[in-house]
């Protein structure tokens, strides 16, 4: 599956789930950037379902797909954008829906596929967030959106511009126990003094890239590739 296919398998699944339970929400559009992290924290959830080309269940094949893996400390949540606008009918007359994209700044703190820039605050887009009614988080099933000052692995497609995208159920598993000093050469040296289930979390993604299982498409580099 090519890179553009990515986003656009994306972007069909969420206005196909959108169509379905568009119907309950509100026609309102609000600036979700005033909503708190608590208060984000407190919205409900609509969970989006989905057909991959891999299964998203086995990290040998989400590992072999994605671009780029590491582990990446989240900096700031920047915003929340959307796309593939799309009029559809409901009950109460026609309704405009589309795609919530959250926007990120993060830090690679390891690469275990690929090589970003490390110690380096970069951008990256993760498909999901709240959507433009500001009542819901919208998410794929098996998906979370991160959170700042924590850490986590994710597994991240270039796209034709070169940014990063994140999207599909497992694409970001959060590694418990990172402290915000951390540093790129205390996570490779082993001195970032990480409990069990992280060095757990961590090993599962080292291994799966050892034996990733690769899938047939076109590929292209991040701008943020350590060796651009």
């Amino acid at each position: 599956m090519g890179k553009k296919k990515v986003q656009i398998l994306a972007s069909l699944l969420f206005m196909v789930s959108f169509s379905l339970i568009v119907s309950a929400c509100s026609n309102t559009q609000k600036d979700v950037s005033n909503i708190s992290p608590e208060d984000k924290k407190n919205l409900k959830v609509i969970r989006m379902d989905g057909s991959f080309a891999v299964d998203v269940n086995n990290p040998k094949e989400t590992v072999g797909d994605a671009d780029y893996v590491f582990i990446g400390r989240v900096d700031e949540d920047i915003d929340t954008i959307y796309k593939d606008h799309v009029t559809i009918e409901t009950r109460e007359g026609t309704k405009e829906v589309s795609t919530p994209y959250t926007n990120y700044k993060v830090t690679v703190l390891q690469n275990i596929k690929g090589d970003l820039v490390t110690d380096t605050s970069i951008s990256i887009q993760k498909a999901g967030g709240i959507n433009q009614d500001g009542s819901s988080v919208v998410l794929y099933q098996d998906d979370s959106l991160p959170k700042e000052g924590k850490s986590y692995v994710f597994l991240a497609y270039a796209q034709d511009d070169e940014s990063l995208l994140v999207l599909g159920p497992n694409s970001n598993e959060y590694v418990e126990g990172i402290k915000q000093d951390v540093t790129s050469e205390k996570m490779v040296k082993g001195k970032a003094s990480l409990n069990e289930e992280a060095i757990e979390v961590v090993s599962e993604y080292e291994n799966a890239y050892e034996n990733e299982i690769p899938t047939d498409r076109d590929r292209s580099e991040s701008e943020f590739d350590a060796e651009q």
